[in-house]
């Protein structure tokens, strides 16, 4: 009970208005009783000095039109003369002695302005180092780091005041700022590696264009060449053209999946399951089909389709017997999402082949990916990538897996609610 009481205290922060008036009020206060204070002193030293100082029966001095007497106890009196003033005796006080009076007289003139801007000041300076200082330098630095493009931090905590949650809409302005960043760099990273795995790929067909071209052109007009060695060697040649035709409409249709949006419509889950069903049974006879979910579901259907049979040609490419599609509707955590439930639809894809190896699990969604023994031309390694650009456009994701007599391949696509399309 004790430490829940403390806690609840020790959030009872006071905001930035209520510690400025709370030091207004301490300001004026110090005021008042340093004025108080040096009003009283300076009156007292006065009748200090007098008594000690300007000692004498019926002592009188003349100042700015007031007598002031001295009595034999030393008691000041002052009375309004006017312009009414005897001549100075000097008899009575000299010059000395009247320089120090009228330097205490007027001390206070002068210590109650200084006290009170001093007052100022130090309140001044504490509301200052105490609720300003560190929000202020904390946003300075971030602002400069956001500058130069650097995100990857994180603000210092502060109070929790007006500036503590400005500094917590600082704090979330930098978190999307990062995020979107660093999807932005991932997209370029992504194309970097595309590009780079399209080029290398590119290489082989070009250096047997060229190494074919080279040949006709050296023993072509020396009659070197049989017609029937001719016909191969264009038809070599056209295979590879080929090659790089469909190179190009891959790369022309991965280019266009990554500025693709989604066009979420509601579907009904029945004809869906009647779409993916006649496609299992146009793709193989061997593959087993199985749904389960009902309702509306928003989502794209296009995608999903295409999706579907980019996973079934693939599994169909290593199952030996038999190939499983799986589909359902299932709700859950979605992207590592923990705030809320959402529905999803998964599609999985079981073969009874030889599975992925451990490299195939780190690296098959790469583009232009193949693992061992898939070195065929007419396999590009494009079909995962693509699926996994799909389900990430549609809110989702790809996973690779190994079943017990396979491998197994799981898509995720988020199904968007109605209030929401």
């Amino acid at each position: 009970m004790r430490e829940r009481k403390w806690r609840r205290r020790k959030k009872k922060i006071r905001s930035l208005r209520q510690t400025l008036f709370f030091g207004i009020f301490i300001c004026a206060f110090l005021a008042f009783l340093g004025s108080m204070a040096i009003g009283f002193g300076t009156n007292y030293l006065q009748n200090w000095y007098s008594s000690s100082y300007m000692e004498g029966e019926d002592t009188r001095i003349w100042k700015d039109g007031y007598e002031i007497i001295i009595d034999q106890s030393g008691n000041l009196h002052y009375s309004y003369v006017g312009e009414e003033v005897p001549t100075y005796d000097k008899r009575q006080i000299n010059l000395t002695k009247e320089l120090t009076f009228d330097i205490i007289s007027y001390a206070q003139t002068v210590l109650i302005p200084l006290w009170i801007l001093a007052c100022v000041w130090s309140i001044v300076w504490i509301f200052y180092k105490r609720e300003l200082e560190k929000p202020l330098r904390v946003l300075q630095d971030a602002s400069e780091k956001i500058a130069d493009n650097c995100l990857d931090f994180e603000l210092e905590p502060v109070k929790d005041n007006e500036l503590g949650r400005l500094r917590d809409g600082f704090e979330k302005m930098r978190a999307a700022l990062y995020e979107n960043n660093r999807a932005m760099w991932q997209q370029v990273e992504e194309r970097k590696r595309l590009n780079a795995a399209f080029a290398h790929d590119m290489r082989t067909p070009i250096t047997v264009l060229k190494g074919y071209g080279e040949m006709l052109e050296r023993y072509i007009p020396e009659g070197r060449i049989s017609q029937d060695k001719l016909m191969e060697i264009l038809g070599m040649m056209n295979g590879q053209i080929r090659r790089l035709e469909n190179y190009t409409q891959k790369m022309s249709s991965i280019r266009k999946l990554e500025d693709l949006e989604p066009e979420v419509a509601p579907v009904k889950a029945a004809a869906l399951d009647e779409k993916l069903r006649s496609m299992c049974e146009i793709l193989g006879q061997e593959i087993l089909y199985s749904f389960s979910g009902e309702g509306i579901l928003g989502l794209d259907e296009t995608l999903v389709l295409e999706v579907c049979e980019n996973l079934i040609s693939n599994g169909l490419r290593y199952a030996r017997q038999r190939l499983q599609v799986t589909v359902r509707v299932a709700e859950g955590e979605l992207s590592g999402s923990e705030e809320e439930s959402e529905r999803y639809l998964e599609i999985t894809v079981e073969d009874d082949g030889p599975g992925f190896s451990p490299e195939d699990l780190q690296h098959a969604t790469d583009p232009f990916y193949r693992g061992e023994g898939q070195m065929e031309q007419s396999h590009f390694g494009l079909g995962l990538y693509i699926c996994r650009l799909i389900c990430g456009k549609c809110g989702g994701s790809l996973i690779l897996s190994n079943a017990v007599c396979g491998g197994r391949v799981t898509a995720r696509f988020k199904i968007v609610s109605e209030d929401k399309q």
